[in-house]
């Protein structure tokens, strides 16, 4: 008779595969749930953050999109008065000698409505080292940045609106007054006949046949113009100097010109002149006497 005591085999094989079982099953739940993996060598550093902006712990770090590491732990820490969160990596060995102590790190949006995650820019000096603490770049990214501008946007646009309804500036002003719009209305039209009219005038300096497409297509009219243009222009310099020469007291014209006792001593001797001759005419005798050998 066998002892019930005594351990079967098939017990033993129960227990072995049972403990086997525990022991993948708590494999699983670290490298599922802690996004990591227990055969690969880690070196944890640190950074500091005012605003995590809804990043989670197990969530992963990248390196130009490419994973590296995970998010393993955020606490809160207290820097010169100000309140942090101190937020640990732990980055795979293999990765981790491609930081260095200069990189900077960003906490970016996984898609429009995904999650966070850190991405880190590598920098140029040495390689981090175990609890390093890299910087972050809290400039708003992907879509705080999208939801910034959009909130700005937003409020520009309602300032515009408001204002509309106020009857404030020139926009609520056509919008409300007839008269501007159709003053309005007016100025667009004179301004597409005056479009109109420049696009007629420009076809006919192109292809008429007056005077002024002539000296632009014509390049030997255009220089016989510019000669003669020329030439009057000093026709015009001298009779202005002769202008000048009338008007001054220098030489007999500008005498006669500017001096009226010369001017009417001329005149009479001019007229003693003329009087003389008309009696040298009647009287001849007076002047010329003939004497006969």
């Amino acid at each position: 008779m066998k002892n019930p005591n005594t351990l079967k085999w098939s017990d033993l094989k129960t227990g072995i595969f049972f403990v086997i079982g525990l022991g993948f099953a708590a494999y699983l739940g670290l490298v599922v749930g802690k996004n990591s993996s227990l055969f690969t060598g880690v070196t944890k550093i640190h950074m500091l953050a005012h605003n995590v902006g809804s990043l989670k712990e197990n969530n992963f770090v990248s390196v130009s999109g490419k994973k590296i590491g995970i998010v393993s732990k955020m606490d809160f820490i207290n820097r010169s008065d100000s309140l942090y969160v101190l937020v640990e990596m732990r980055l795979n060995d293999e990765f981790a000698t491609i930081i260095t102590k200069d990189s900077k790190a960003r906490i970016i949006s996984l898609g429009i409505l995904g999650d966070k995650y850190v991405d880190i820019t590598t920098g140029t000096g040495k390689p981090i080292e175990e609890g390093d603490v890299i910087e972050l770049d809290e400039s708003e990214t992907g879509l705080a940045n999208l939801t910034s501008a959009a909130g700005e946007a937003i409020g520009q646009i309602n300032t515009l609106l408001a204002n509309i309804n106020n009857g404030k500036g020139p926009l609520a002003k056509l919008l409300g007054s007839e008269e501007m719009a159709g003053d309005l209305e007016k100025t667009i039209n004179n301004l597409k006949t005056a479009s109109a009219e420049l696009t007629v005038f420009a076809h006919e300096l192109q292809h008429g046949s007056g005077l002024l497409p002539k000296l632009i297509t014509d390049k030997d009219f255009a220089s016989e113009t510019e000669d003669a243009i020329t030439s009057l222009k000093q026709v015009a310099a001298r009779t202005d100097s002769l202008v000048q020469k009338l008007n001054s007291e220098e030489g007999t014209i500008g005498q006669l010109h500017s001096n009226p006792a010369l001017y009417t001593n001329l005149n009479k001797s001019l007229a003693d002149l003329d009087s003389l001759l008309i009696d040298l005419k009647e009287n001849p005798e007076r002047y010329i006497r003939f004497s006969v050998f």
